[in-house]
C-alpha cells in the first residue's frame, strides 16, 4: 500500500488542499522551534555548517512561496523506483527474546568496591631544546642510529619510531606500488605468526603499530608501555625480516586500493590535487617522483604479485641504514639489547642514496576540473618555493604564511570563511623540506560550486592586499606568540618528539637547531616578514585548480 501511494504521484497528482495542509504544518513547527532558544541555537548551528545562518530564514520564505507545480515536479523527479531503497521486516513465529535488563542497584554494586592504586605521577619534564638534548642518549646498532629519551610517563607509556632506508632513483624505478604493497602487508603475517597471532601479540603487549612508506624508506611507529617495548621491538623485527606475503592478503590489499582509487577519481579534492601534481612534473613513468594518474595507479595495483613483493623485500629491506628513536618509560639497556637481537645481523649491500627532490619551475595555469554529482567543490592554489628549512628566510616566510592562511584567525580564513561565508574551510601551508631547496606552498578550500567565482575573487583580493599593504605589527606579535607556543607544544608531546628525534638523526642535527629557529622567530621584524612574503609569493606564477560539479563554464 505504501509503494502504491508513492507511485500514484504521477497518475494522481497532489492537490492544492494537500499542499496548504503540509505548508501549515511545516510553518507551525518552524515557529515553535524559533521561540525555543535551545532548538533555535541547534538549528542555527546546523545552517551555519551549511554556509550561512540566514539559510534558516530563507527556507521559511521558500515554504511560504512554494507552488503546487514545484512540489509535483520534484516528486516526479525523485520518487522513482530506481531511487528507492526498500527493506522488509519478516517476523518469526517464535522469536528468541533476550532477557529484559534488570534494574541496577548502584549502591549494592559499589558496596565492596576498592579502587586500584593511583597511577604514579608523571615527571614534569621540561621540554626545552637544551633539556631534550641533555637527556637524550644515542648509540648505534648495525646500520641503525638510535636516540632514546628516558623519562617517567603516566602509565609507563612509551613512543617509538623506526625508519629503514633503501635504494636510489635508479634501482627503485618502476617499484613505487611494489614498495607500498610490501609495507602495507608487513603486519599481515610472518613465516611463524599468522595475521591473527600478530594482532593477538600486539594486544598482549598493549602496543599499537602503524606502518607507512615513501620513496626509499619504510617507517614503523609504536605506542606501547615501557616494560613491553623490548618485546614489541622483537615483534617488529619479526614482521620486518620475515613477512609472509600471503596471496589472500595481497588480494585483499589490491581490492581495497582499487576501491579507494576509484572513489578518489571522482572526489573534487583528490582530482584537483592529482591534476596539480601532474602539471609540470618532469619525471617519466616509473620514476618514484612521477605523479601517477589514477589509471596508472590502478594498473600498478592490478599488476602486483607475491613474487614481486618477495623479490623487492629480499633485495632492499635491511638494517643497513636507518634510525630508531624512543621517548618515555625506557629501560635503555633492555631496548638496546632488543635492537641488537632483532637487527644486528640484518645487513645487505644494496646501496642507498636519497632520491633528490629539486625545485622545478611549474608554468602558471588555471584548471577547471569537472566532477559530476558532487555537492562540494574544491579549490587549490600551488606555488613551489626555492626554500628549505635551513634558508635564512625560513622563519620569516613561516610567520608570513601563518598570518596569511595558516590558522583560525588568518586573513584567508577571516575573509573567505568568516566574513564572506564562501567556504566550509580554507587554509594555506608550506611543505617544508630539510634537504632540498624545494618547499611547495599551497592553499586549499572546500566550497559550494556556485561560489567559485566569488571565492576566486576573494582569494586574489586577499593575496593582493597582503602583498600591497603588508601585515600589521599586531598580526606579527600574535603570529610569533602562536607559532612559538605551537613549537613548544610539539616538543612536549611524545608522539611529535619521537619523530623529531628520528628526523634529527637522519639530518645530523640536534634540538639546538630548533632553539635557533625559535630565537629567529622571536626576533623577526615586520619588515622582514613583509619582505619575505613579497619576495616569494608571486600570484602570476600560481597554479589554480577548481574541481566540482560546475553546471556552466
Amino acid at each position: 500500500e505504501l509503494l502504491a501511494v508513492t507511485e500514484k504521484i504521477v497518475s494522481e497528482p497532489l492537490t492544492e488542499a494537500e499542499l496548504q495542509r503540509a505548508k501549515l504544518k511545516w510553518l507551525t513547527q518552524w515557529e515553535e522551534s524559533f521561540y525555543d532558544p535551545e532548538d533555535l541555537g541547534i538549528l542555527l548551528s546546523e545552517y551555519v555548517a551549511q554556509g550561512d545562518w540566514r539559510l534558516y530564514f530563507l527556507q521559511r520564505d521558500r515554504i511560504h512561496t512554494l507552488t503546487l507545480a514545484d512540489v509535483q515536479r520534484v516528486a516526479e523527479q525523485y520518487m522513482v523506483p530506481d531511487n528507492r531503497t526498500l527493506a522488509t521486516f519478516i517476523p518469526t513465529d517464535k522469536p528468541a527474546r533476550a532477557p529484559a535488563p534488570a534494574k541496577a542497584n548502584v549502591a549494592q554494586a559499589l558496596q565492596n568496591f576498592q579502587p586500584k592504586p593511583a597511577e604514579a605521577i608523571a615527571e614534569a619534564f621540561e621540554a626545552t631544546p637544551a633539556n631534550i638534548d641533555a637527556r637524550t642518549q644515542t648509540f648505534t646498532v648495525a646500520g641503525l642510529q638510535a636516540a632514546v629519551l628516558p623519562k617517567s610517563t603516566r602509565g609507563g607509556a612509551v613512543q617509538a619510531w623506526l625508519t629503514l632506508h633503501y635504494g636510489n632513483e635508479t634501482t627503485l624505478r618502476g617499484q613505487t606500488e611494489v614498495a607500498n604493497a610490501v609495507a602495507q602487508l608487513l603486519d599481515k603475517g610472518t613465516a611463524t605468526l599468522s595475521r591473527e597471532q600478530v594482532r593477538d601479540r600486539l594486544d598482549a603487549l598493549k602496543t599499537q603499530l602503524a606502518v607507512t612508506s615513501g620513496p626509499g624508506g619504510v617507517t614503523v611507529s609504536l605506542s606501547s608501555r615501557g616494560k613491553h617495548l623490548p618485546d614489541a621491538i622483537a615483534l617488529v623485527g619479526e614482521l620486518l625480516r620475515r613477512p609472509l606475503f600471503a596471496p589472500e592478503a595481497l588480494a585483499e590489499h589490491q581490492q581495497q586500493w582499487l576501491t579507494l582509487i576509484a572513489q578518489q577519481s571522482s572526489e573534487p579534492n583528490a582530482v584537483a590535487k592529482k591534476a596539480v601534481a601532474r602539471l609540470g612534473n618532469p619525471y617519466p613513468r616509473g620514476d618514484v617522483r612521477h605523479a601517477r594518474s589514477f589509471d596508472e595507479m590502478a594498473q600498478d595495483v592490478r599488476d602486483l604479485n607475491t613474487d614481486q613483493l618477495r623479490a623487492f623485500h629480499n633485495r632492499f629491506y635491511s638494517a643497513s641504514k636507518g634510525e630508531f628513536s624512543a621517548v618515555g618509560e625506557i629501560n635503555v639497556p633492555a631496548v638496546r639489547a632488543a635492537l641488537e637481537a632483532a637487527f644486528a645481523q640484518w645487513i645487505n649491500h644494496e646501496p642507498y642514496t636519497r632520491v633528490p627532490q629539486p625545485w622545478v619551475a611549474v608554468p602558471p595555469e588555471r584548471l577547471i576540473l569537472n566532477t559530476p554529482d558532487k555537492q562540494n567543490a574544491y579549490f587549490m592554489a600551488r606555488l613551489p618555493l626555492p626554500l628549505s628549512d635551513t634558508h635564512p628566510d625560513y622563519p620569516a616566510f613561516m610567520v608570513a604564511n601563518l598570518i596569511l592562511g595558516d590558522g583560525g584567525s588568518s586573513r584567508l580564513w577571516s575573509r573567505i570563511r568568516e566574513n564572506d561565508g564562501l567556504s566550509y574551510g580554507v587554509g594555506s601551508s608550506v611543505q617544508w623540506s630539510s634537504l632540498d631547496s624545494h618547499s611547495p606552498w599551497q592553499t586549499g578550500a572546500i566550497y559550494a560550486p556556485q561560489n567559485r567565482e566569488k571565492l576566486e575573487t576573494a582569494f586574489k583580493e586577499e593575496i593582493a592586499r597582503a602583498l600591497k599593504d603588508g601585515f600589521t605589527q599586531q598580526e606579527l606579535r600574535e603570529a610569533q606568540s602562536g607559532l612559538l607556543s605551537a613549537r613548544r607544544l610539539a616538543r612536549a608531546q611524545d608522539t611529535s618528539l619521537v619523530a623529531s628525534l628520528a628526523n634529527n638523526l637522519y639530518l645530523g642535527r640536534t634540538f639546538a637547531v630548533s632553539a635557533q629557529v625559535d630565537v629567529a622567530i622571536e626576533n623577526l621584524t615586520l619588515e622582514q616578514v613583509n619582505a619575505a612574503l613579497r619576495k616569494y609569493l608571486t600570484p602570476e606564477q600560481f597554479v589554480l585548480a577548481f574541481a566540482g560539479d560546475f553546471k556552466s563554464p
